[in-house]
């Protein structure tokens, strides 16, 4: 039967091509089962329109626009001077909040975790957005590094069972209430994603704001020395020390200054896209359809650089009158039944921080010429918010007479 021996002789070809043959030839047949589906779906009456055609070829010209729009992006802003230090501050602050002592404890470890996460976050390219599946080299190195950090913590985990000591940290939380550690490192693994970089960049822009507004640089000032005044301690005492005996309350309620600062420096600086996919029947969102398995995109610049809700709205203002009557005119830490869940740790964090540098030093921020400048959030730098290498800016310090 030659139809049979011609199949026969084809799948050994294939078994015996190499890897590379086999990948583009498993990448042609998925893109024709592809253009085979999607041309025999049927759309329902009132779902989104159609793409004219062939839909795998109307996406190409999209795709290829899209494409040279995020490249053009990640060039504009990948090799941006703009330095912010406050991240590995802001990451070891984290690290001994959300995971254990194993970890937070060892400095070489601590540096390649950073290193690590450095790697998941430049892994981000214009490929893996548009093709998250394609195993380009970005998204390879990204899968390593995950298996890497993945080793770290589970190695954390041993460490702590083996020892038989109980820590009052995260970690500890978790094996006590007898969560499988597959949960436990995934839990720690998410956490450490989600708030390192995050509270970093609002870190950095926040020091780098009040830098360039020394009025507002002041009433922040003056907000954390009258807390220090109330404290049973005295000048000489470390900086850290002294603000250690503030009580959590007295952080979370009686800081209106920092609070404020804080607000604004996520609603300028916090390039956030929110995005949802329809797991349940379709529905319908101001008139129109979302189908299910769509995926629902919301920019936060859509509320937080509305000039309507927020007059002039790229200007650093924390004294701005709240916006009433609009629903979710601040997202900053979310909205509705989506918060973000570590929202009182990352304030509490970035007042700390903040306290410890307006007290303990005196700043101003300058371009590379030494002159005073007011850098602008680049929202095409959806990790940093960096500005082009032209408009960067620099933190000038001194040293007060506090000790830290």
């Amino acid at each position: 039967m030659p139809y049979s021996i011609g199949l026969q002789a084809a799948a050994n070809a294939f078994l015996s091509a190499a890897f590379a043959t086999q990948f583009t030839l498993g990448v042609v047949i998925f893109l024709f089962i592809v253009l085979i589906t999607s041309t025999l779906q049927a759309d329902e009456a009132d779902a989104p329109p159609s793409l004219p055609c062939f839909s795998i070829f109307a996406i190409f010209p999209f795709f290829r626009r899209r494409y040279d729009f995020l490249n053009w992006g990640f060039q504009a802003t990948g090799h941006s001077a703009f330095q912010f230090q406050l991240l590995r501050l802001l990451f070891q602050t984290t690290l001994r909040s959300l995971s254990c002592s194993e970890i937070s404890d060892d400095p070489d470890t601590v540096g390649r975790l950073r290193k690590l996460y450095d790697t998941l976050d430049n892994g981000t390219t214009p490929a893996t957005v548009l093709l998250p599946w394609l195993p380009t080299p970005a998204m390879i190195k990204k899968l390593w590094a995950t298996k890497e950090i993945y080793d770290i913590v589970n190695k954390a985990i041993q460490e702590r069972e083996k020892s038989g000591i109980s820590r009052n940290d995260t970690l500890q939380m978790l094996l006590d209430y007898g969560d499988e550690k597959l949960v436990v490192v995934g839990f720690i693994m998410g956490l450490l994603i989600a708030g390192a970089r995050a509270t970093g960049t609002t870190a950095s822009w926040l020091i780098t704001f009040l830098g360039c507004h020394p009025e507002w640089r002041k009433r922040a000032t003056s907000e954390v020395e009258s807390l220090l005044a109330n404290t049973r301690t005295a000048p000489s005492d470390s900086l850290s020390s002294r603000l250690a005996t503030l009580p959590l309350d007295v952080w979370e309620s009686e800081t209106p200054v920092l609070d404020a600062i804080i607000k604004e420096t996520t609603r300028v600086a916090q390039p956030h896209t929110a995005m949802r996919r329809n797991l349940g029947p379709p529905l319908y969102i101001d008139g129109k359809l979302v189908p299910t398995g769509a995926y629902v995109i919301y920019p936060f610049s859509d509320v937080h650089l509305d000039p309507a809700l927020y007059p002039d709205p790229w200007k650093f203002d924390p004294g701005r009158d709240n916006v009433k009557n609009v629903p979710f005119a601040y997202v900053g830490w979310g909205g509705g039944k989506t918060l973000c869940l570590g929202t009182r740790l990352a304030k509490v964090e970035l007042k700390l921080i903040t306290a410890m540098f307006l007290v303990g030093f005196r700043h101003t921020v300058v371009d590379k010429h030494g002159h005073k400048t007011d850098p602008v959030p680049n929202w095409n730098d959806i990790l940093l918010c960096r500005p082009p290498p032209d408009q960067t800016g620099y933190v000038s310090y001194e040293r007060t007479n506090v000790p830290l």
